[in-house]
């Protein structure tokens, strides 16, 4: 099993007014984002009442579009990795084994500044879980229908968030996705 949870957490009344170079100005639209790969999980998510400051800390479109490469990428390397933005050191690494992929958390200590990588970070360690089998085709689907989901979610927000760079590059990444 494969599944990916967001939320996407603004506030509404403050997006929906805005234009479009107010949008870029602002950047991209956080929430929570997480991957549920059988009984493991990574990143944080839940659903109930936002506590009294409480806010979302990821950007939900940099983790889609980093998925998306995953996706592209993966039929043509053995090897993905995807750097987690919110950290320096921690890569989720996308191994393919023929109709699966074997998922992983990574963490090295070699400094990478891409977010997308298509060889083994040296010196990596793994600190919590390790080859996680996922079926290939039911990632490419449920990350394909998460930023689907997410793109209509935006645009009943404010349509012109679909216009903004972040989406239509993901909109770009998508369309070469999609088969």
């Amino acid at each position: 099993m494969f599944e990916i949870k967001y939320r996407i957490i603004v506030d509404v009344d403050y997006w929906e007014k805005m234009n479009l170079e107010q949008i870029e100005k602002e950047g991209g639209i956080e929430g929570f984002f997480q991957l549920n790969l059988h009984s493991e999980e990574y990143g944080y998510y839940h659903n109930r009442e936002l506590a009294e400051g409480e806010e979302g800390f990821d950007i939900i479109s940099t983790w889609l579009s980093n998925l998306l490469e995953v996706c592209l990428l993966i039929g043509v390397n053995k090897y993905v990795a995807i750097k987690d933005t919110e950290t320096y050191n921690t890569w989720l690494e996308f191994i393919s084994a023929d109709n699966d992929l074997l998922v992983s958390v990574v963490q090295s200590d070699s400094f990478i500044s891409d977010y997308v990588i298509t060889k083994p970070v040296e010196n990596r360690v793994y600190p919590e879980w390790r080859d996680i089998k996922v079926n290939k085709k039911k990632f490419i689907e449920e990350v394909v229908n998460k930023t689907e989901n997410f793109i209509t979610d935006l645009s009943q927000i404010n349509p012109l968030l679909s216009m903004s760079q972040r989406i239509v590059q993901l909109q770009s990444l998508l369309e070469k996705t999609s088969w």
